[in-house]
């Protein structure tokens, strides 16, 4: 690509909007169960679904390794419309789980559990999508998961740290693509927050909240 062919690419900026989930719970008699995620994405009808997917599972077709709101709708509703889906997950692995090291090993797993315990009671009584996809339910989720990852050690930090920048980077490169397009990005609520804060200020990104893209 030449300077100046690349220098039209980032002039066009891509409506990118970030829309967190929550897995099994949406699953659970609340308001932002999957039907609502189901009628939300396709009001929405987004050019790009960026999704939290990992490419060889996407590859392979293997639904059943796939979260609830991506095995049970959102893939079932790409199928059926002219959403393309993108899988940007890095990793197979449940993470802030379970700590790594054994320096107060007991200890630190039971912190960990009483730490994702509340998060979790925190997404049941937040409840409905606007408050989920909140600035202050953010800023929560996010102090929360810092915490956890840092009681669960460095190399879970680590991981944590490496896994959200890999979505990131994949994210970027579909925008990158496809310039122009409108782009909706599902993720665990928990990274939601940080993605949005790294997406804010590129040059070829206008970063909205879902309802406007």
């Amino acid at each position: 690509m030449s300077v100046t062919e690349n220098n039209e690419t980032l002039k066009t900026k891509s409506r990118v909007a970030v829309l967190g989930t929550l897995a099994e719970l949406h699953q659970e008699p609340i308001k932002y169960n999957l039907k609502t995620l189901r009628q939300l994405v396709k009001e929405i009808e987004p050019d790009l679904l960026c999704a939290e997917i990992h490419p060889n599972d996407w590859q392979a077709g293997d639904l059943s390794q796939m979260s609830p709101e991506y095995r049970e709708v959102l893939v079932p509703l790409a199928r059926r419309t002219n959403i393309i889906i993108v899988p940007v997950s890095c990793s197979a692995e449940r993470e802030l789980v379970a700590p790594r090291g054994q320096h107060w090993l007991r200890l630190r797993q039971g912190i960990v559990r009483l730490l994702n315990g509340q998060l979790r009671l925190m997404q049941r009584l937040a409840n409905g999508p606007e408050t989920i996809n909140s600035g202050s339910f953010g800023l929560f989720c996010d102090g929360m998961c810092s915490l956890t990852a840092w009681v669960c050690g460095p190399e879970c930090r680590q991981a944590w740290d490496e896994s959200n920048q890999a979505i990131l980077d994949n994210v970027l490169a579909a925008i990158r693509r496809d310039p122009g397009s409108r782009v909706l990005v599902t993720v665990d609520c928990r990274r939601r927050h940080r993605l949005e804060h790294s997406l804010r200020d590129l040059s070829d990104v206008e970063l909205v909240h879902y309802r406007q893209l």
